[in-house]
């Protein structure tokens, strides 16, 4: 016999298996009314039905994700409307034997006009969980590049990500402006990555506390990394973080509690890979250039989190400084072939180093966040420096598993030529 479980919005969640309220078919009446119980899960923010089989002891999860976005992209209502589909996902995860799963998780992608949309993968590997402190993730996964790598897009303050956190290597080495959503232009070295985002490699991972108070996590990662490279080089990844107060102890984190923790955390981030792109110039029209190097890519980055009770509500509060070197490239980003990335600017427009800050006031489900990021690059006469604001207001109907958010953002791009870029959203969040 199997037994099934509805997720309820209305739990906490962190890493690992997820689920909610159990029950028996023959009592299925009675125990749809009990309360939720706190489940983990490897997406983070889910809720979704879970089925376990009680002969074999397996689980299985299903869930999905979807976030409609209505970009006013002048920032104001009079024209440039895009009507956007956001991260419309289904998952997997099935845990045949407490030491082992495996994730799958697919998403919309809008590129294929013809037929309305494709699906691709996103997600694809297993876990192998002996303890906590001792977990080795294999295949397509988030490389633990930065906090916001390693934070669950079911769960983000500002309606995304900050803009400055694509310099890591397989998120497009660039800035992005429209809450995510499109590049900030004279910033983009051009994607290397394999799969875009995420990186197909291993992972250890572990978490620990030694104290009630007391939490640590760690994360060291092998991968492939640039589809570029000139040699035969791996990308490494490592990762630490130390949290006072409560744990943050799952492989993906949230951006916002929603006063649900009391704690204080700390991590830092160092990423590199050896030969990763040829350093190309005299670029023609049809993108071919002189090789005149090799580079190396080097990434790292320091944050830190809080989340804490203060009057009638609960502040949380996020900030990271991070810095990105290419080996200080002479021109553009390039296979050994000499072949210039499509679309990259000069690789000292993306090569610098910034920071973002955000925070959020949380009380009876209302949550106002503000954000402020600034990105210094190497190029001259600061050609691919920018920075920007946002301010909005989130609705929590059933916590991240359905919200709302209202939010405008500012970009000030200060390359040569470009124009300040302003935009007004709407969103509407479901995970289940």
């Amino acid at each position: 016999m199997s037994i099934v479980s509805f997720g309820c919005t209305k739990c906490y969640f962190t890493e690992s298996v997820e689920g909610g309220m159990m029950f028996n078919p023959n009592k299925l009446g009675l125990v749809l009314l009990s309360s939720c119980a706190l489940i983990f899960s490897s997406a983070s923010v889910q809720a979704g039905v879970k089925i376990t089989d009680e002969k074999s002891g397996t689980v299985v999860d299903l869930g999905g994700r979807l976030q409609y976005l209505t970009l006013f992209n002048d920032g104001s209502f009079d024209n440039d409307v895009e009507y956007k589909v956001r991260r419309a996902r289904i998952r997997l995860g099935i845990t045949p034997h407490p030491w082992w799963k495996m994730f799958l998780q697919t998403e919309f992608s809008d590129d294929n006009i013809n037929s309305g949309g494709d699906v691709r993968m996103i997600d694809a590997f297993i876990t192998f969980k002996p303890r906590d402190w001792f977990q080795l993730i294999g295949g397509e996964r988030m490389a633990p590049a930065s906090r916001q790598n390693l934070t669950s897009s079911g769960a983000l303050m500002t309606v995304d990500r900050p803009g400055s956190n694509n310099y890591t290597l397989t998120w497009g080495l660039r800035g992005q402006t429209q809450f995510n959503n499109s590049p900030v232009p004279g910033t983009r070295g051009g994607s290397v990555g394999d799969v875009s985002v995420r990186d197909l490699g291993v992972t250890l991972f572990g978490s620990t506390s030694t104290s009630d108070s007391l939490h640590f996590k760690y994360y060291a990662g092998v991968s492939d990394g640039s589809t570029e490279r000139t040699s035969d080089e791996e990308r490494f990844t490592a990762r630490a973080q130390v949290n006072i107060g409560d744990a943050e102890p799952g492989y993906y984190g949230l951006s916002t509690y929603l006063g649900k923790k009391r704690t204080l955390g700390f991590g830092a981030a160092y990423d590199t890979q050896s030969d990763f792109a040829a350093d190309t110039v005299n670029v023609d029209a049809d993108g071919q250039g002189q090789v005149v190097g090799s580079l190396d890519y080097t990434y790292w980055t320091i944050d830190a989190f809080a989340e804490q009770p203060i009057g009638p509500g609960t502040v949380t509060f996020e900030a990271a400084y991070s810095d990105l070197d290419l080996d200080d490239p002479q021109g553009r980003l390039g296979s050994s072939g000499g072949n210039a990335l499509s679309g990259g600017v000069n690789a000292d427009q993306t090569q610098g180093s910034g920071y973002y800050a955000q925070t959020g006031y949380y009380i009876n489900k209302w949550q106002p966040w503000f954000l402020y990021e600034d990105w210094d690059a190497d190029g001259n006469n600061d050609a691919g420096d920018w920075s920007a604001y946002r301010v909005g207001l989130s609705y929590f109907f059933a916590g991240h598993n359905a919200n709302v958010k209202v939010g405008y953002e500012n970009t000030d791009n200060k390359t040569p030529g470009a124009n300040d870029i302003q935009t007004f959203v709407l969103g509407a969040y479901i995970t289940f």
